[in-house]
């Protein structure tokens, strides 16, 4: 297994972990959470930049990369869910995870026609506007750990940023099934 698979498989551990953290009501492990965070989201440019550096990117890397930040984001959302008063609409996190199998399975029927889909910039957007949105909530935590009495309007934030998530990431997914409908009428 190449290193950038290695960095990209870690991601996947650093989520659960994450999800783990977040969960905790203790002051150090939401610190701990959003360090986790930082350093999975960091690994995400990290294992693209050494691939494409090295000559090293593989089926594997293509598939298992946006599938480790599908979790990574998941984790998060389902975590923050689970905190009441960060008020998540669990609706809207169902909806993001939908709109995640849905892509796995285009990915998976394309390849089926050995296929591979690689990240398109409409995904990279996504990826950058849920990162940054998971990294806001996870400070907005932190700061109502520190701080009791961060103001209301703040921790609204949470609501309002998975709302944005659910409408860039349904966006997203309905142009990369519009791109690639060959591969579905060609499976039809």
């Amino acid at each position: 297994m190449t290193l950038p698979n290695q960095i990209t498989v870690s991601r996947i551990f650093l989520a659960l972990l994450l999800f783990l953290l977040t969960l905790l009501p203790h002051l150090w492990s939401r610190l701990f959470a959003l360090a986790v965070f930082i350093v999975a989201a960091f690994t995400d440019w990290v294992d693209g930049f050494i691939a494409r550096k090295m000559g090293s990117t593989s089926s594997f890397g293509a598939v298992v990369d946006p599938i480790a930040d599908k979790i990574l984001v998941a984790a998060a959302l389902i975590a923050f869910g689970i905190i009441p008063e960060l008020g998540i609409p669990l609706w809207a996190v169902f909806l993001i995870i939908v709109r995640e199998f849905f892509v796995l399975g285009l990915r998976m029927l394309a390849a089926l026609q050995k296929k591979v889909l690689v990240a398109e910039s409409w995904g990279k957007l996504k990826m950058s506007i849920q990162s940054v949105s998971v990294l806001v909530i996870l400070v907005l935590i932190n700061l109502r750990s520190f701080y009791r009495n961060v103001p209301d309007f703040f921790m609204l934030l949470p609501y309002y940023l998975t709302l944005l998530i659910l409408v860039v990431t349904w966006a997203s997914g309905l142009y990369y099934l519009y791109r690639h409908r060959d591969i579905l009428t060609h499976s039809w």
